[in-house]
């Protein structure tokens, strides 16, 4: 049986899993995870964004927002334009919640099982 390197409950702070809740939280929306999905392609425009997932700018905006003040995506300014990336681990993390659900779906054991 394959284990996991998981942090000590020891070192974990109450900040620590608090942020874990944020995360979790603000991806559990589900227009909210479609636009973090549409991130794993790369940095996108909030209008572009919008524009790709067919919402509206403000609700794009809106949910941004969320996902920004998780700690789920970074934003950078360019003239009058806001754009958006998601972060690194966050992008790790979504691919491997895919991957499980793939497995899941299609009754595939975990890997070393």
């Amino acid at each position: 049986m394959e284990r996991h390197e998981a942090p000590r409950e020891s070192r974990l702070s109450a900040e620590d899993l608090e942020h874990v809740l944020r995360i979790f939280s603000a991806l559990a929306e589900a227009t909210r995870l479609r636009i973090a999905l549409g991130l794993l392609e790369g940095e996108e425009s909030v209008g572009r964004l919008a524009q790709r997932l067919q919402l509206p700018q403000s609700t794009t905006s809106r949910h941004l927002a969320v996902l920004r003040g998780a700690g789920v995506v970074a934003a950078r300014r360019q003239g009058t334009q806001v754009f958006y990336r998601l972060k690194s681990h966050v992008a790790d993390l979504l691919i491997q919640a895919f991957a499980h659900a793939e497995h899941q779906r299609l009754g595939l054991p975990d890997h070393g099982a």
